[in-house]
Parts: C-alpha cells; sequence; structure tokens
C-alpha cells in the first residue's frame, strides 16, 4: 500500500465532524421545532409526542453498546454506513405519518441509527486516530453538534418549517442524511491508522520512543467484563443518567419561551447563541481536558449547566432579551464542554482495547436519562401547565452528578494520562 504523506487521521476527523452535524442536526436539535406543529396539525398531547423522543433514546441506548462491540469486528465503515441507512428510513417513515405508531417507530429507527452515526462511534473512531492530541481532536469533533445547532436552528425554524411544512421538512432530513451520511460513512470512514498504513497523530516511523509511547496508550486499558466490576464504571454511569436529564430542558426551552410569550425572533437568536457558544465550549474544553484533570474539565461543564437551567427558571414575560441571552451563552458552553469531557472520561479511565463497548454501554445510561426527562417535562407540562417544577427537578439531578465525577478514581489495573 502506498502510504500517503498527508496524514488520513484529518479527513477522518472531518467525517466524523460532519457525521455529528448531520445525526444532531435533524435529530435531537431539531425535534423541539416540530413539537407545536405536530400538537397543531395531529391534535396530539405534548406528553405524546415527547414519547416518540423517548424511544429515539430508548433505542439509541439498546444500540449503542451493540455499535460499539461491531465497530471492534467489522470496523468502523459498515457500521457507521448501515447507521445511517437506518435514520434515512426513520425520516422517510416520519414524512408520510398518519397514526402515532409511524411516529415511535421512525424515532425508534432513527434512534438506532444515531447510535452508529453519533458520538459513540465517532469518538470510538476519532481516538484510534488521535493520541497525544485527542482532547483538541475530540473537541474539534463535538463541534458538530454546536454547528449543527447553528445550521439547523434557522434553516429549520425561519425556511423548512415554514414554507414546506413538518411532512417534506422531514424528508428533507432523509435526503441530507441519504446523499451526504451515507457516502461519507462510506468512502471516507477509516477505524484506525494501520488501515491507511500510518501511524497516530502522523508520527513519522523514525519517531521510535514516541510511536512506543503512542502503541502502550493505544493497546492499553481494560475489558469491557473488568470495567464493568469496577466502582468508577458505575460512578460514571450514574453520574452520567443525572447530567442527561438535561435533555428535557432542550427539548422543552422552546415551547416555554414559546408559551411565556416571547415571539419567534427572540426564541430563534437565543438558539442561535446556544449552538455558537456549544461550539466555542468544545474546543475551549477540549483544549483544557488536555492540560488539566478530565474529571475537572468536566465539572465545571455540569456546574456552568446547573447554573443555565436556575436562569431559565427566573425568566418571565418581562425579562430582558439579555437574560435569555446570558442563559443561552451558559448553556451553550455547558453542553459543549460536556461533550467532549464525557468521552474523555470514558478513555482516560478505562483505555480504548474495548472503548467502543465500554463507552457505547455508558451512552446507554445518557440515552436513558435523556429519554426520561423530555416526557417527564411534557407529562408535569400537562398537569400543571407550566415546566417550572419540571425543570427544577431536572436542576436538582444535574447538581447531584457533579460530586459524582469528583470521586471517580481510575482503576488500579489500568494506568494513563491525564485523569
Amino acid at each position: 500500500m502506498k502510504i500517503s504523506r498527508i496524514f488520513y487521521g484529518y479527513r477522518v476527523l472531518a467525517a466524523c465532524f460532519l457525521l455529528n452535524v448531520i445525526s444532531a442536526g435533524c435529530g435531537p436539535i431539531s425535534f423541539s421545532f416540530f413539537v407545536t406543529s405536530l400538537e397543531r396539525a395531529l391534535y396530539w398531547s405534548r406528553t405524546e409526542i415527547m414519547t416518540g423522543f423517548t424511544l429515539f433514546f430508548i433505542c439509541a441506548a439498546i444500540s449503542a453498546p451493540f455499535s460499539g462491540r461491531l465497530v471492534h469486528r467489522y470496523g468502523a465503515r459498515k457500521v457507521v454506513s448501515l447507521g445511517a441507512l437506518s435514520s434515512c428510513a426513520g425520516y422517510v417513515l416520519l414524512s408520510q405519518l398518519s397514526g402515532l405508531w409511524q411516529y415511535y417507530i421512525g424515532y425508534a429507527l432513527i434512534g438506532a441509527g444515531v447510535a452508529a452515526t453519533g458520538p459513540v462511534i465517532t469518538t470510538l473512531i476519532v481516538s484510534n486516530w488521535f493520541i497525544r492530541r485527542r482532547g483538541m481532536a475530540i473537541g474539534a469533533m463535538s463541534m458538530g453538534a454546536g454547528t449543527a445547532g447553528m445550521i439547523f436552528t434557522p434553516l429549520v425554524i425561519v425556511y423548512l418549517l415554514p414554507n414546506l411544512g413538518w411532512s417534506q421538512t422531514y424528508l428533507v432530513f432523509a435526503a441530507i442524511t441519504g446523499l451526504l451520511a451515507i457516502p461519507v460513512a462510506a468512502l471516507v470512514i477509516r477505524t484506525k491508522p494501520a488501515d491507511m498504513g500510518q501511524l497516530p497523530d502522523g508520527r513519522d516511523a523514525s519517531e521510535i520512543d514516541g510511536i512506543e509511547a503512542d502503541r502502550t496508550l493505544a493497546t492499553g486499558g481494560i475489558t469491557f467484563k473488568n470495567a464493568l466490576a469496577t466502582q468508577a464504571f458505575w460512578l460514571l454511569a450514574v453520574a452520567i443518567f443525572f447530567i442527561s436529564t438535561h435533555m428535557g430542558v432542550m427539548q422543552n426551552q422552546i415551547p416555554h419561551l414559546e408559551d411565556l410569550g416571547f415571539t419567534a425572533g427572540i426564541v430563534a437568536s437565543a438558539m442561535s447563541i446556544v449552538a455558537v457558544t456549544s461550539t466555542l465550549g468544545t474546543l475551549l474544553f477540549g483544549w483544557l481536558s488536555d492540560r488539566i484533570k478530565v474529571k475537572i474539565s468536566g465539572s465545571i461543564s455540569v456546574v456552568l449547566l446547573t447554573i443555565s437551567i436556575i436562569l431559565l427558571l427566573n425568566i418571565n414575560i418581562n425579562s430582558p432579551a439579555l437574560l435569555i441571552w446570558t442563559y443561552a451563552t451558559i448553556l451553550g458552553l455547558s453542553i459543549g464542554g460536556w461533550m467532549p469531557t464525557m468521552s474523555l472520561l470514558a478513555s482516560a479511565n478505562f483505555g480504548l482495547i474495548a472503548y467502543g463497548t465500554i463507552y457505547g454501554a455508558l451512552n446507554a445510561f445518557q440515552s436513558i436519562g435523556a429519554a426520561a426527562a423530555p416526557i417527564m417535562s411534557g407529562y408535569l407540562f400537562d398537569r400543571t401547565g407550566t415546566y417550572d417544577l419540571a425543570f427544577l427537578i431536572t436542576a436538582i439531578a444535574i447538581a447531584l452528578g457533579i460530586p459524582i465525577i469528583l470521586a471517580i478514581r481510575r482503576p488500579k489495573t489500568y494506568s494513563t494520562l491525564n485523569t
């Protein structure tokens, strides 16, 4: 095989970035934009609508560990391609809605697809290609979610839904997934540098000392079975579960602000700020995680997340736009920071030898928390007419994750950098 002088890892990083833009933009980021449209067109309650999002995360939770294991066995290209195909089929089904059963099956297919095209698999791929610069690489890749917000928020709110309606907008999502995600996965994605005759971080073969150190890091770690026997795994799993309940706020903040009486322009500007600052947050916290302990940088992001929800609880119709924009800024930085640090906590404590399976299992806890929170918020809204109680419960749950993260100690059976 002819070895390219250009490090192929940068192409893989760009591909993983794009996959995150598509999976996040068409999926979780855009979900809340459809709530009021579906409510008015199909006369569904918000509990029924949020159940679709719950099924999305349940299927993602079930699929994630298997997707990780399949990557270790069959390679990332096949797994990611099949995941993109599943998401595409889900959006096609959503575009033809006539009943709740289609809605639920559609989001189930998308959940399974995102498990194979989103952060679980893309962080595994990027972690294989970058070792010494892993924090920055994961941060750059995680910018995909923030970039998705910047692109899809105005695209869906301002153009697609007003001009095409919810049905055709779902069909556009199917086209984006089918025409971009599937070819990118098939043509660009490669599991590890050895597949292209290269070394992690683009090292030259003459750097013997560095290569040996990198090989130790790349092949080190503990098995999934051994990880399950550690306190670190379960502490991280519980912390991820609590913190992921922020999805109840993420998917209901737009209906909440609309219910308070804020204009579409104010709401759209706030969501755009979330998108921009979350992109900055991924870079900032990725950089920070290369320099301080990952659990410290992760805890900082969760503190900011808790503060943002407290601010949201204090917003009312008489609040100045500046308060909404401050909330959006802090929220964006916090979720942008949590995305890379969550995956880095997994690799730092358990290594890469079974990262796909381990992080997939941890992601299942994230999916459960993210699945439960929106439907809880929708239910409490239907019962009380407000999101205040739901958001308060969410803020408390997220805050509980902070001391749990700080209590994590790397298993003695594994040693690596900067945990």
